[in-house]
């Protein structure tokens, strides 16, 4: 096996070696002898002795993104280092958990109960998933988490922010009830459990727990308004900050981390998250600044790639991958053509001869403010027609007036677009990925994203050149490094082969940040008058004739997938958990 080289080992060295605890916010929640009783708390605090509590608001049965797929991979890892985690999640609403429960797959550790903090009073009961080879647990609380299949998809915000509340109370109390009161650090993820920040120090000085330190990972950012009614009901006083996360960093143990380098560097210095999403958050991130840890695999395996790349020479890999990639192919078109499902939009009309038109295919949940499906369909609309195919499987928000757009361009590009606007099985989507000829990411943002599920399917990325997908793809074609990101961005042929086609627009002028807030306000219909987004459409557009052009030569598209089949070893989970384990640490040795 070759060595892997981590291109952003250093930089996560650096970070990490220069942070350093903040005792000062702690005078702006707490009187000195709260502090005082804290710090006498802390001093019993055994290293050796830690154990992790993984909390998510998604779990296996309930998965809607990312954080779903990071609970199945990231806490095994931990527990292979050496780590002891333990798992705690809602039981949401959901057809699966009544399954769970009704099959005898959950156990009750213990049955409702009465719990408090501060003025909030509530009634929890806790069950053990019996599927799961960590300890997980499931926190039930009577009256919460009924938002069903998506736990976000409330039609009043503040019920989601009570969820996110309820659940960082009953983590301290869950956790007593369970025996677990010492030794403690609490990884929360997004800001749904981040108030454990706020909720595990309360515990502590009110005796339910010895002592327990806190990290936090953002795998977006998402932030959500938290008003003084609430903080009095669940913090007994006015803490300072205006939103969730305005209220927990400042309490964070440790490093505040999040799934990539260039997100990381992002939150701080890209127009659409500093000057629109996480403005109000600089002055938490310049006290904390986010510390990136690339995210590994999403998936088991290499599928029919694997043996062909590992036991075969380059020059015969090639002519097997260039067979499998056919396969798959027709196995795609055979499948949209034999489909009688009457919500599919469009069909591929092709001529006799097929094989040198390539075959992009877009996957993910129709977000209109992250994305950046439409910047692709406004591209596609200037290609000479019959030159590629574009299927596009939305899987979430496709009311009528979201797919509007989209509809009406299918019908400009009739023959070279098919949408199937619904979830496809997990089958479609391992075939689609599989059977294309490039996966399109054109997000306006994107934390990590799923670029190694398309390499581990043999597939090439062409991506806009964005958080994880800037670290993820090392494009074919020389594109010009944004200014903000030379700091941190180097792409080496020599040890990074192209595995893909990045774009990016050329749009570096002062009102930036006001062209992308409007932007995000407009429908897609009315976005290619807006600077930012029409130079975005023509970098797309000209990404996407390179694709056509390397697709026609068969020799350098194969090398593509070569390339990116070797390379995704380089997201592994064993080494996201030893760069948590360096956090985890400076929690211990530096924390407090």
């Amino acid at each position: 096996m070759e060595k892997v080289i981590d291109r952003f080992e250093h930089l996560f060295r650096l970070k990490l070696e220069s942070w350093t605890p903040l005792r000062s916010g702690l005078h702006d929640y707490f009187p000195q002898h709260e502090i005082d009783c804290l710090d006498r708390a802390e001093r019993m605090f055994q290293a050796s002795q830690r154990k992790i509590i993984f909390l998510s608001f998604e779990n296996r049965l309930v998965e809607l993104g990312g954080l779903a797929a990071v609970t199945r991979y990231l806490p095994q890892a931990l527990v292979e280092t050496g780590e002891q985690v333990i798992m705690l999640s809602p039981l949401h609403s959901t057809e699966r958990a009544k399954a769970a429960l009704e099959n005898g797959e959950l156990e009750e550790c213990f049955p409702l109960t009465n719990f408090h903090l501060c003025a909030y009073s509530g009634k929890i009961r806790c069950y053990k998933d019996l599927k799961q080879k960590i300890p997980t647990y499931y926190l039930n609380v009577e009256k919460q988490f009924t938002a069903g299949e998506n736990p976000y998809g409330y039609c009043e915000p503040e019920f989601l922010l009570l969820d996110s509340l309820v659940f960082s109370a009953g983590v301290p109390f869950a956790l007593k009830k369970l025996g677990i009161t010492k030794d403690i650090i609490i990884h929360a993820n997004d800001w749904e459990t981040a108030p454990v920040a706020v909720t595990a120090k309360y515990a502590v000085i009110s005796g339910l727990l010895e002592h327990a330190r806190t990290i936090l990972t953002l795998h977006n950012s998402f932030d959500t308004e938290i008003r003084k009614r609430r903080k009095q009901m669940f913090f007994g006083r006015e803490l300072p900050g205006d939103t969730v996360l305005q209220c927990s960093i400042p309490l964070l143990s440790g490093p505040l981390t999040t799934v990539s380098s260039a997100f990381a560097h992002e939150l701080r210095n890209d127009p659409i998250q500093k000057g629109i999403f996480v403005n109000h958050l600089q002055a938490c991130f310049s006290r904390n600044p986010p510390l990136g840890i690339e995210n590994g695999i999403f998936g088991n395996n290499r599928g029919p790639f694997e043996e062909i790349i590992l036991n075969n020479k380059k020059q015969k890999a090639f002519k097997e991958l260039i067979s499998e990639k056919t396969k798959y192919r027709k196995q795609l078109l055979g499948e949209l053509k034999n489909s009688d499902d009457t919500r599919i939009i469009g069909g591929f009309k092709f001529r006799k001869d097929d094989s040198s038109m390539p075959l992009i295919v877009m996957l993910g949940r129709l977000d209109l403010t992250q994305k950046g499906f439409d910047v692709i369909f406004h591209a596609f609309e200037r290609l000479p027609r019959g030159s590629a195919k574009l299927l596009f499987c939305p899987s979430s928000n496709n009311g009528p007036e979201n797919l509007a757009f989209f509809k009406e361009m299918e019908k400009r590009c009739s023959g070279d677009i098919v949408i199937l606007p619904f979830r496809i099985t997990d089958a479609q989507y391992t075939l689609f990925l599989r059977g294309a000829s490039f996966l399109v990411m054109p997000s306006f943002y994107e934390p990590f994203g799923s670029a190694t599920e398309a390499f581990l399917n043999g597939t090439p990325v062409l991506a806009r050149a964005t958080g994880g997908l800037f670290t993820q793809v090392n494009p074919l074609n020389d594109m010009e490094i944004p200014s903000a990101y030379k700091s941190i961005i180097h792409f080496d042929r020599s040890l990074f082969p192209p595995n893909g086609i990045l774009f990016r627009e050329k749009a570096e002028t002062e009102n930036q940040e006001k062209q992308w807030g409007d932007l995000l306000g407009l429908a897609p219909e009315m976005r290619i008058a807006n600077p930012v987004y029409s130079a975005m459409v023509k970098s797309a557009h000209d990404a996407l004739g390179i694709a056509i052009d390397t697709f026609s030569d068969s020799h350098k598209y194969v090398s593509l997938v070569f390339n990116g089949l070797k390379q995704v070893e380089g997201f592994s989970w064993k080494s996201a958990a030893g760069k948590y384990r360096k956090v985890y640490d400076a929690v211990s040795y530096r924390g407090a």
